[in-house]
């Protein structure tokens, strides 16, 4: 672990002599840490006849690396997904993948976290890992890869962590129901901007309700990629923020922009996988003292149990391939199209026939994500809190229910109009009905049964400075009744 501030404090010059490619290289940093600098001036600089090879995930993230490392002949920046379709297709574009001295694969959880869209990601990193070429692997969430790399493959690595540091989240919120986000996200202060990060359908119907919104999601999708404006989102690939309030889009922007406007506040995550969330809190790069407002949907007992439902059922064609092979896989389950997509068809040249390959890397990751949603599943109200917190590396953060906050917001708006009015019978009861039932959520109770002593504690509890005291009429019709009456502590 180290406390270094940036990837170019922490591995100097002298590091770099020890590496050999023998030895995978692992940079576990997240975004903001100088990984551009580093590769532009230390490694680069090192030793400038050397030929640098950049594979990113994102056509978006290539172009900003190209802006960032400037014009430079001996790096080249690649694709991932087009380094796959160049081996998968034979091409003879192939060569210009050769002769590289350094390979930097970043984003590098893009191997198994992105396989379940990406499906033959075991075919680019299959490639890296055979080259004779210093291999460096970069990510903020390196769960998984680092876990196959050194767990399944046996591999030894040289390992550089960079520790998280989540000081520029100001106040966490995990919520629960989406109608408190369009509460929230209707009522944004006017100089404040907003990111939400959810599915396509709730980006897009989102988005449909707000006045100033920009919808993205990628361009696989075709149920809604008609809906994203193109040259919107290239001003923000140019200018690393939008001009609108809000930002609706899925997490195919969770590691495709860099957003620098200090405007952005509020940060909202609708995803389930841990390792999402994470690059979905690095969109927005931290400048000097910012501060951030988080807010997290909880994914409890209904919501995690239908994503390992989905995986158990994905996982029954794969493991029945692991341990009967492919041919009584066919002969067991027929010709299937995707087999869940962890499997697919390659030429077996030694036997002349289509023969079922397994994606190691997802079928990997799947049975990562069963244990552990497995696990969630064990503390249906806090394990999925827990298994984030535990995965961000913090144990001791701070959070607050969304949903109880805005009702306590609501109810001081309340309260701050009826202090110094008198309540008498009627009016007590229509303020518990209000108080109890509405705003704090309160057990269900006989409502005559609650009185002063109980509403006080109520608000102490919920750090409402406030306080009901009970006084007696002296003059009118209501002479010597008794009334409730609030007053601000």
């Amino acid at each position: 672990m180290s406390k270094q501030s940036y990837i170019s404090d922490l591995i100097t010059t002298e590091e770099i002599e020890k590496w050999n490619s023998d030895k995978l290289v692992f940079i576990e940093a997240s975004t903001g840490k100088g990984k551009s600098h580093f590769i532009k001036h230390t490694l680069s600089q090192h030793d400038n006849t050397k030929k640098i090879l950049i594979l990113v995930n994102r056509t978006i993230i290539k172009k900003q690396s190209e802006v960032e490392i400037g014009d430079n002949e001996h790096i080249t920046i690649k694709t991932y997904q087009y380094l796959s379709e160049v081996i998968l297709t034979k091409s003879e574009k192939i060569a210009d993948f050769i002769g590289f001295d350094y390979i930097i694969c970043d984003e590098a959880h893009h191997f198994c976290e992105e396989s379940e869209f990406i499906f033959n990601t075991d075919v680019s990193f299959n490639w890296v890992i055979n080259q004779n070429a210093i291999k460096i692997f970069m990510t903020a969430t390196a769960n998984f890869i680092k876990g196959y790399l050194t767990e399944k493959l046996k591999l030894e690595i040289n390992h550089y962590f960079i520790e998280n540091n989540y000081n520029f989240i100001e106040e966490l919120y995990f919520y629960e129901n989406d109608k408190t986000i369009s509460k929230l996200l209707f009522f944004l202060p006017p100089d404040e901007k907003a990111i939400y990060f959810t599915s396509a359908k709730k980006a897009y119907e989102m988005s449909k309700l707000l006045d100033s919104h920009v919808f993205y999601c990628s361009n696989n999708n075709y149920n809604y990629r008609q809906y994203v404006d193109s040259e919107k989102i290239t001003y923000i690939e140019e200018n690393e923020m939008f001009e609108e309030q809000v930002l609706c889009c899925t997490k195919v922007a969770d590691c495709g922009f860099n957003l620098k406007d200090n405007k952005i506040k509020h940060l909202i995550v609708d995803i389930a996988d841990l390792s999402s969330i994470m690059q979905c809190i690095g969109r927005k790069r931290i400048q000097g003292n910012e501060k951030i407002i988080l807010y997290i949907k909880d994914k409890k007992g209904n919501s995690i149990s239908r994503k390992l439902e989905n995986i158990k059922d994905k996982l029954t064609y794969s493991d029945f391939l692991v341990k009967n092979g492919d041919i009584k896989l066919v002969q067991e389950y027929g010709h299937k199209n995707t087999y869940g997509n962890l499997i697919y068809d390659i030429i077996n040249e030694e036997e002349l026939r289509i023969s079922k390959k397994l994606n190691e890397l997802m079928y990997y990751t799947y049975k990562e994500n069963e244990e552990l949603y497995e696990e969630i599943l064990k503390d249906k109200e806090d394990g999925f809190k827990n298994k984030l917190f535990e995965r961000m590396g913090v144990l001791d953060m701070k959070y607050t229910c969304l949903e109880k906050k805005l009702d306590e917001l609501v109810l001081e708006d309340i309260l701050n109009k009826i202090i110094g009015v008198k309540m008498f019978k009627d009016e007590q009861k229509k303020f518990k009905e209000m108080l109890l039932d509405k705003l704090l959520n309160s057990p269900k109770a006989n409502h005559g049964s609650i009185g002063l002593k109980t509403i006080n504690a109520l608000f102490e509890e919920n750090n409402l400075k406030y306080f009901v005291d009970s006084e007696r009429e002296t003059f009118g019709k209501l002479k010597n009744k008794r009334y409730w009456i609030i007053s601000k502590i």
